[in-house]
C-alpha cells in the first residue's frame, strides 16, 4: 500500500507543472468516461426507445459520429496554425457537449413525427461530432506531453480504474431507478429521468471544459509546415506505427460490429433487467482494482502487444459463448462469460490505450494523432455498418442449438466478434517483433 501511495503521489500530486497537467488530464478522462457511460450504451438505448427508435435506427445513429470523424483530415493543417490552442479546443469541446446533450433533448419537442426525429438526430449527432473531432485530435497531441513512457502504463491504469469505478457506481444506481420506473411508472416518467440525466451530463461537461483550461501549454514541435497530405504521408514512413494501426482497425471492428444491437437484444429478446446489466458493468471496476497490478507486471516483463494478445485469447472463447445466452436462463451464463472477460479486459484495455502512442515519434504528433483517429473511427464505422446491415437483413433468422431456439442475427454478430478476436491475437503474436518499439517493447508499467 505504501508503494502504491508513493507512486500515486509521484505521478499526480502538484509537484511541478507536468504533475498538475496529469491531475487535470486524469479528471478529464474520468469525467469524460463517466459521461460516455451515462449518455451511451443502455441509457442511450432507453432514450431512443422512448421515442420509438428500433435497433436499426440506433445502429444508423451510432455510426454517424464515425462518418463525421473524417473531418480529422483537416485538423493538423488547422491546429498547427496556432502555437497556443487551448481556448479553441475548449470552445469545440463545449459545443460538442451542448449540441449532443442539450440539442438531442430539445429536438423531440420541436419535431414530432418519427422520420423527422430520426433525421434531426442524425444532423445533430453529425454536427456535434465535427466539434468533437477537432477537440479530440488537439487534446491528444497536447496531453501526451504529461505522460512520459516510464509512467504511462500506471497513468492509464489509474484513469481506467477511476472511470470504471465512478461510472459503475452511478450506472448501478441509475439502473435500479430505471427498472423501478419501468415497473411502477409510465414511459413518460422514464423519459423524464433520462432527459434529466443528459442535462446533468451537460453540466459535468462544462466543468470538464474548465479543467481542460488549467494545464500549461507549450509550443508543438513541427518539422515543416503542415500539408493536407501529411496526415497520410508522415505516418506512412513509420512502419511500426502503421502495423499498430492495422491492429487498432481490427479491434475496433470486432468491438463495434454488434455493440449498437446488443442493448436492444439484451432488453427486448433476453429480457435482462437493467439492474443486473449494470451490476455486471460495476464488477469491472472491482476486477480492475484487484488485477491492475498483475497486468502492469505482465507488461513490464513482456510487452504491451504480448499482454494485449494473451488477454484476447482469454476473452475470445467466452465472447463466442456469449452468443448462446437465452431469456429466462441468462444470469449464470452471463456471469460465466463476463467475469473472465473482466479479468482479461483489464489487460487488453490498458494495453490498447497505449497503442496510439507506443510507436509515435515526438514530432508532427498532430499528423499521427489525426491518422490514429481516422483508423480508430473507420474501424468502428466498418463494424457499425456491418452490424446494422446484418441486423436489418436477419430479423427473421432463427437457429436451434443445445435445445434452444435463437432468433435474429444478433447472436451471430456476438460470436463473430469472438472469432475476430482470435484472429487479432494470432496476428499480433505472429508479427510481434515487427510491432514492438525499437527499444524492444519492455516499457515501464
Amino acid at each position: 500500500m505504501g508503494e502504491t501511495v508513493r507512486k500515486f503521489r509521484k505521478v499526480f500530486i502538484f509537484q511541478d507543472p507536468d504533475a498538475k497537467g496529469r491531475c487535470c488530464v486524469l479528471i478529464f478522462k474520468v469525467v469524460e468516461g463517466f459521461l460516455t457511460y451515462i449518455t451511451t450504451g443502455i441509457f442511450y438505448t432507453e432514450f431512443l426507445r422512448c421515442y420509438g427508435m428500433d435497433s436499426v435506427a440506433a445502429g444508423v445513429l451510432s455510426f454517424i459520429p464515425y462518418i463525421a470523424s473524417m473531418l480529422v483530415l483537416f485538423t493538423p493543417a488547422l491546429l498547427n496554425r496556432f502555437p497556443r490552442r487551448k481556448w479553441i479546443l475548449a470552445v469545440c469541446k463545449f459545443m460538442y457537449y451542448f449540441v449532443v446533450l442539450v440539442g438531442l433533448n430539445l429536438l423531440p419537442y420541436m419535431v414530432t413525427d418519427d422520420r423527422g426525429r430520426l433525421w434531426g438526430m442524425i444532423i445533430i449527432t453529425f454536427l456535434a461530432s465535427l466539434f468533437n473531432v477537432v477537440a479530440t485530435a488537439g487534446y491528444a497531441a497536447w496531453h501526451i506531453r504529461f505522460q512520459p513512457e516510464e509512467i504511462r502504463a500506471y497513468f492509464l491504469s489509474v484513469c481506467l480504474f477511476l472511470t470504471a469505478l465512478v461510472s459503475g457506481v452511478f450506472t448501478l444506481a441509475s439502473g435500479l431507478i430505471t427498472d423501478l420506473l419501468q415497473k411502477q411508472m409510465s414511459q413518460e416518467a422514464e423519459l423524464t429521468f433520462l432527459v434529466f440525466l443528459r442535462y446533468f451530463a451537460f453540466a459535468l461537461g462544462v466543468v470538464n471544459v474548465i479543467f481542460l483550461l488549467l494545464p500549461r501549454e507549450v509550443d508543438y514541435p513541427v518539422i515543416h509546415a503542415p500539408r493536407f497530405s501529411d496526415i497520410f504521408s508522415v505516418p506512412a514512413h513509420n512502419r511500426k506505427f502503421m502495423l499498430t494501426m492495422g491492429v487498432v482497425f481490427l479491434w475496433q471492428f470486432s468491438t463495434y460490429c454488434y455493440s449498437a444491437q446488443l442493448s436492444y437484444y439484451l432488453r427486448d429478446v433476453i429480457e435482462m433487467s437493467m439492474t443486473f446489466y449494470n451490476i455486471i458493468i460495476f464488477l469491472y471496476s472491482v476486477f480492475f482494482f484487484f488485477f491492475m497490478h498483475f497486468w502492469q507486471k505482465m507488461i513490464r516483463k513482456t510487452s504491451w502487444f504480448f499482454v494485449f494478445a494473451v488477454a484476447l485469447l482469454i476473452v475470445a472463447p467466452f465472447q463466442i459463448l456469449y452468443g448462446f445466452v437465452q431469456p429466462g436462463h441468462y444470469i449464470l451464463l452471463v456471469l460465466i462469460v463476463r467475469l473472465p472477460q473482466h479479468f482479461a479486459g483489464v489487460g487488453h484495455n490498458v494495453a490498447f490505450d497505449n497503442f496510439q502512442y507506443i510507436n509515435m515519434p515526438p514530432t508532427n504528433r498532430e499528423c499521427y494523432t489525426s491518422f490514429y483517429q481516422i483508423v480508430f473511427n473507420l474501424g468502428a464505422l466498418a463494424g457499425y455498418v456491418f452490424g446494422t446491415v446484418f441486423d436489418a437483413n436477419t430479423k427473421d433468422w432463427s437457429f436451434t442449438a443445445f435445445g434452444y431456439t435463437y432468433t435474429s442475427g444478433v447472436p451471430f454478430l456476438i460470436m463473430l466478434c469472438g472469432v475476430v478476436q482470435f484472429v487479432i491475437a494470432a496476428l499480433v503474436l505472429i508479427t510481434r517483433k515487427q510491432l514492438e518499439p525499437d527499444q524492444g517493447g519492455l516499457q515501464n508499467a
